[in-house]
């Protein structure tokens, strides 16, 4: 009876996983308890709505809006206490008119980059049932964790913020890829590189984009992308025709590195897979793939494994819940290696290990394992590894109500 409850639970919580709004806060608790406010930059599909939080329906447009919110996000809530919720600060924001031309936000942000003194942006690219203010508040909650200081974008594709929208999300995704291209070249125009972070079916945007690029006449030349951060990718990884790799292979010439977060507990991909036709996603896939080996240096790609990162209950949101992610990933953005980031750095936590093959006691240096470092007391418990385990097999479920998350 108890892990059927447990199952129960874990169904009627899928709808509450993701860039949720009403879920979205800092992995942090400053000693006064306060919330942080972060400016973030959107560029987005949607059709205007003044009805939606934002301004944003979940509505697909085919002309681009432009322009800059002020995120507010909460501390994170201690126990006995109300769990905090984050919003858009009224009367913060403010419209761009750039249709689909994107010079004049891409001069305003250079701006407020040079302002800064930095010619640096770090791009935000959220997944499934996630709405505009959702994707605004995440976008702030991760560029304040991290400490990035430079402007903070939110690239917010026409997601319908709802569970069982699942194949109707990764259409309008497809809609957004040749948009996000056009971001990435008017940023590279005026002469700033570009931090990728993509979640879930963002990461499929972000790959199309750069691998369209790829293939045309006219890309911008050298590593306008410093490091792509892809988050429980859901992107084919088929050992027979893995569009994982070769979106990489296609990518790679435009960036110098990047980081796969990939946890074998994330029931959201795994359900996925069974969407796909029984296709391994990319971020199912946490152990190291000898297909993506490149000496470290120019242009490596590192694979870590996230499976003991605490998360939702389904296991699809550690990049933002986890401190030990977030740390990791604000080292990655300050250009630390994986090695560097086996030691203790500036203040941060140590945030990687290599964990050791079967059988030995050391990393294995050719093929490594490298592992977020989370303490036994925050890893998964047993009945969350159950209700993963248990969630993609059940038989004859409806897809939708289990796939609940910002895939």
């Amino acid at each position: 009876m108890r892990w059927m409850s447990v199952l129960l639970a874990a169904l009627l919580l899928s709808g509450c996983v993701g860039d949720k709004a009403e879920y979205v806060h800092s992995v942090w608790r400053p000693a006064a308890g306060t919330e942080a406010e972060r400016n973030v930059w959107y560029v987005t599909d949607r059709a205007a709505d003044k009805d939606w939080q934002g301004g944003f329906g979940k509505h697909w447009s085919d002309t681009l809006s432009c322009g800059s919110v002020v995120a507010v996000i909460p501390a994170m809530s201690l126990a006995g206490e109300p769990y905090a919720t984050g919003h858009l600060k009224p009367g913060a924001e403010k419209r761009m008119s750039c249709g689909n031309d994107l010079e004049v936000v891409a001069i305003a942000i250079g701006a407020d980059a040079s302002a800064r003194h930095c010619r640096d942006v770090l791009i935000y690219i959220h997944g499934f049932n996630t709405l505009f203010d959702g994707a605004m508040l995440r976008a702030g909650q991760i560029g304040n964790d991290t400490e990035f200081p430079c402007p903070v974008i939110a690239f917010s594709w026409s997601s319908e913020g709802e569970v069982d929208r699942y194949i109707a999300d990764v259409e309008h995704s497809a809609y957004a890829a040749p948009e996000f291209e056009s971001l990435l070249r008017a940023l590279a125009k005026q002469g700033l590189r570009a931090d990728i972070l993509g979640h879930s079916i963002g990461t499929r945007i972000a790959l199309s984009a750069l691998s369209a690029m790829a293939h045309e006449r006219d890309a911008p030349q050298g590593e306008f992308v410093d490091q792509l951060i892809l988050a429980a990718a859901d992107v084919g990884a088929d050992p027979v025709n893995n569009d994982f790799l070769h979106l990489l292979n296609d990518a790679q010439p435009f960036v110098r590195r990047t980081t796969v977060y990939a946890s074998a507990g994330d029931a959201v991909l795994a359900v996925s897979a069974i969407a796909h036709g029984s296709v391994a996603r990319a971020g199912h896939l946490p152990r190291h793939d000898r297909a993506l080996e490149v000496p470290e240096g120019d242009h490596a790609i590192d694979i870590v494994d996230a499976t003991q990162a605490p998360a939702e209950l389904l296991g699809h949101s550690y990049f933002g819940l986890s401190y030990e992610a977030v740390s990791d990933i604000a080292l990655t953005l300050n250009g630390a290696t994986v090695a560097q980031r086996m030691g203790r750095i500036d203040g941060w936590p140590l945030t990687l290990v290599c964990k050791p093959p079967q059988g030995s006691a050391a990393c294995d240096a050719a093929h490594p394992h490298y592992v977020l470092n989370v303490l036994p007391s925050r890893r998964p418990d047993f009945w969350i590894r159950l209700v993963r385990r248990i969630v993609p097999i059940l038989p004859r479920i409806e897809l939708a109500p289990l796939s609940g998350s910002d895939e």
